[in-house]
């Protein structure tokens, strides 16, 4: 099982969804978690279970994760059996989320 969570998408102009919890802020990240494993990720297709939800992700963590990335596209922590996705791995995950994971504005959606 994989499990990414993404904070913003991997877009430009990415952005996110900040909320304030007990005197505390937060990113709203989604996560997906995705019936796997890092060398199966390009075999993915409809009948994989892919399963998605909401993470409450510290806002100094998001930063400090936003901070290592070039340009204004998000961040992707992922992970396979609780250890971190890296290299080619990573990169295949990252073009699976690019093509299925999009945001479009409101008119957009309102308009169809």
């Amino acid at each position: 099982m994989i499990k990414a969570i993404l904070i913003g998408l991997q877009q430009t102009d990415s952005q996110i969804q900040i909320i304030q919890r007990g005197g505390k802020r937060f990113v709203l990240a989604l996560a997906i978690e995705i019936a796997t494993t890092a060398d199966q990720i390009d075999s993915i297709d409809a009948t994989t279970a892919v399963s998605f939800s909401l993470e409450e992700v510290p806002l100094s963590a998001a930063r400090k994760l936003l901070a290592e990335m070039d340009g204004d596209a998000g961040a992707i922590v992922a992970m396979q059996d609780g250890k971190s996705l890296s290299g080619d791995d990573l990169e295949a995950l990252k073009t699976y989320v690019r093509r299925h994971v999009k945001a479009l504005p409101v008119a957009t959606i309102k308009s169809e």
